[in-house]
């Protein structure tokens, strides 16, 4: 997943979603908004069916907060979580887990993590569907 290194957006005391997505014209895209010596806060984007497969984070916990869309989460053995927004997902250092974007919106995630937590391998992608929602102020999509 593409990370711009825009440093203008980097560690501001606010950060607006919607600069965000004016940066970024390709899918998927992931953004650090902040980054110092104790956290990383990272903004990330995807398209429908877009997945991340068979992660583990060995030293750190995970979190995540879903801003717009659906996501899955198969974490261990507990089966699948379906996020929507407003949902917070955590994962425990050491456990296996799988990120799908689902349902036929783009999506929007927080990541919360460790300043020195490994980088997340390239996105896997399945179909996408054309007619997917608009996120407010994403430029792909006109009027939104």
């Amino acid at each position: 997943m593409a990370n711009s290194d825009n440093n203008s957006l980097l560690n501001l005391p606010r950060t607006k979603l919607s600069e965000l997505l004016a940066l970024h014209e390709e899918t998927p895209w992931s953004e650090d908004v902040i980054v110092n010596d104790r956290n990383r806060v990272r903004v990330i984007y995807n398209m429908p069916g877009e997945s991340l497969f068979d992660l583990i984070n060995p030293d750190n916990d995970e979190i995540w907060i879903v801003l717009f869309g659906q996501v899955s989460w198969r974490i261990g053995d507990e089966g699948v979580t379906n996020a929507r927004p407003g949902d917070i997902i955590f994962v425990p250092a050491g456990t296996k887990y799988s990120i799908r974007t689902t349902g036929r919106d783009p999506s929007v995630r927080v990541s919360i993590n460790a300043p020195d937590a490994p980088e997340p391998p390239e996105v896997g992608t399945a179909p996408i569907n054309p007619d997917a929602e608009r996120i407010p102020g994403d430029p792909r999509y006109p009027g939104a």
